[in-house]
């Protein structure tokens, strides 16, 4: 299979396209569905707007011309039994009551004989109801006129009557007061009296105590002023208590008769207002039908809308979705290791993404093995660098002659162990080691010689110094170094003689120099502290000081010298 023909797809089998006509499909049909509902609905509030302004309307006008009737008639009733009329202007009320009812009227208008008909008798009886109304305010206005004063002449009795101080000189105050107080609280129930019997007995009651007051005598000015007042409050009280009775009774009779007449227009204008009902619900009905007939219009073709939207689900679930969760799963599979067959059937646009990632696939396992042997090639090109390198590293560190630790390495270990040993504060002894005579050996036994007997002492001093923790080393042609950590002077220089003893018994034939064998000359330098920095070479000099001395002293001995500042 060629590449191109790997990315070649029909095109109506592409997902886009098939997705693009299902959803065109579907915008269509529901733009199809909307317009038809759209039109049913302007139908619909065309007619439920007719059935407003034409039968709505003139139902509710109806229905508050009713209720305006009611209420001109219930305001007054209850303006009467609570009496809250005393702050508010009679004719304006009326007046508004009146415009309100009047306003209601003139809003309505009659669209048959039956309605013409109502309409006249609400208007025979409205002019008789409101002259009615304004009788009845009138009888109210007065009865208030005469509790207002009523209420007058009982504030100038409760203070006529407000008790004596002790200090008046004269008749005896308690009877005066008792008696005051017993005519003003016979007045006070006889207000509260309705019944002709309790009339009379108030009114009885009354008179004695005007006769008890009327009879005191050693009465100063101010006394009898009071008393007299007193009379004139309570006949006046008297007099305005029988206008009051009059007043209440005209106006029961005045508020009957608004009331009867407030039933009767109240009743006409109901009767207008089931009229116009009955033809609102005639109207609903149809309009109820309509809607019936629109509901179950939307109810098909939302159905319908429903079952497009079931398809196309399905659709996209069986061919888009599903192999699309196929293919994330076997995907991640591959991605943490456990690699699953690559569903490759179809021709669409999936298709094409698996194909794909199979190519992916197999080009990445290829290149993981290509990896694999490269990483193999390079591990043992590695393996054998690190061996060469620790072949130079021993090299480097290595004294080629004598195959052991070279002067670098001697002066590596020093400058690392020196600074511990310095912390520590441990002591450090350098052994100087220089083959006697040895130019002579090398003259008369030739170089090759040299070198062999250069090795044999190497051994020699590394059998010596293995069991010390210290540092031996080539330092340069016939000398040699050792530097052993944390011994005295004395241990130092008792070291030194084994190593001059291990040279002795090895006997290695040397003919050219006085004991007929080789010997070594060696200096001691011990510092007590350590050694760190330029103390080091110190310790050294020291040492090859001391070297010097003992080959003064005839060589094949030790000397040993101890570092002053370290004492």
């Amino acid at each position: 299979m060629s590449p191109n023909s790997l990315f070649t797809i029909p095109r109506l089998q592409k997902l886009g396209i098939r997705l693009n006509l299902i959803l065109l499909g579907i915008i269509l049909f529901f733009l199809v569905s909307s317009g038809y509902g759209i039109w049913t609905l302007q139908q619909q509030s065309a007619q439920f707007k007719t059935i407003t302004q034409t039968y709505y309307d003139r139902a509710m006008l109806a229905a508050e011309l009713s209720r305006d009737a009611e209420l001109i008639a219930t305001k007054a009733m209850e303006q009467t039994l609570t009496q809250r009329l005393s702050s508010i202007d009679a004719n304006i009320l009326q007046d508004d009551l009146t415009r309100t009812f009047t306003v209601a009227r003139d809003r309505l208008n009659a669209q048959s004989s039956e309605e013409q008909a109502v309409l006249a008798n609400i208007d025979r009886l409205t002019q008789p109801y409101f002259n009615q109304l304004t009788t009845f305010y009138t009888f109210i206005e007065l009865q208030q006129r005469l509790e207002q004063e009523m209420d007058t002449l009982n504030f100038i009795r409760v203070k006529l009557t407000t008790p004596y101080l002790p200090e008046f000189k004269g008749i005896n105050i308690e009877t005066f007061d008792a008696l005051m107080t017993s005519a003003s609280n016979a007045t006070l129930q006889l207000l509260d009296a309705h019944s002709p019997g309790l009339i009379a007995r108030r009114d009885s009651k009354i008179n004695s105590a005007i006769v008890a007051l009327s009879s005191l005598s050693a009465l100063d000015e101010s006394q009898k002023r009071d008393r007299d007042a007193l009379v004139a409050n309570i006949n006046q009280t008297r007099e305005l208590k029988e206008q009051l009775d009059q007043s209440h009774l005209k106006t029961l009779a005045a508020m009957r008769k608004t009331r009867l007449q407030a039933q009767r227009l109240s009743s006409v204008c109901f009767d207008f207002y089931l009229l116009v009902k009955a033809r609102a619900q005639n109207a609903s009905q149809k309009h109820s039908q309509l809607i019936e007939r629109v509901t179950l219009q939307i109810a098909l073709f939302s159905s319908a809308f429903l079952g497009l939207i079931g398809v196309a689900y399905w659709l996209i679930r069986h061919y888009i979705v599903r192999r699309l969760n196929r293919l994330s799963f076997v995907m991640s599979q591959h991605a943490i290791g456990y690699p699953e067959r690559i569903p490759e059937d179809g021709n669409d646009e999936i298709t094409v993404i698996s194909k794909t990632f199979a190519q992916f696939v197999a080009a990445n396992n290829h290149a993981q093995d290509e990896a694999q042997r490269a990483k193999k090639v390079a591990e043992k090109a590695n393996e054998r660098l690190r061996e060469l390198n620790a072949i130079l590293h021993q090299q480097s560190n290595t004294d080629e002659l004598t195959q052991i630790p070279n002067r670098r390495s001697f002066f590596h270990w020093l400058n690392t162990i020196g600074p511990e040993l310095s912390a520590k504060e441990q002591s450090v002894s350098i052994f100087m080691i220089d083959i006697d005579w040895f130019k002579s050996y090398n003259d008369h036994y030739g170089h090759q010689a040299g070198d062999v007997c250069l090795h044999q002492i190497a051994q020699l001093l590394r059998d010596v110094t293995k069991e010390s923790s210290g540092m031996l080393a080539r330092y340069g042609g016939e000398e040699f170094i050792v530097a052993i950590p944390d011994i005295s002077p004395e241990q130092a220089n008792t070291f030194g003689q084994a190593i001059l003893d291990a040279i002795e018994h090895a006997q290695i034939p040397h003919g050219y120099s006085p004991k007929h064998h080789i010997t070594v000359s060696i200096g001691v330098s011990t510092a007590y502290e350590g050694c760190a920095d330029h103390s080091c070479e110190k310790l050294i000099s020291n040492a090859d000081q001391a070297l010097y001395e003992a080959k003064a002293l005839g060589r094949a001995s030790v000397v040993s010298n101890v570092m002053k500042d370290s004492l």
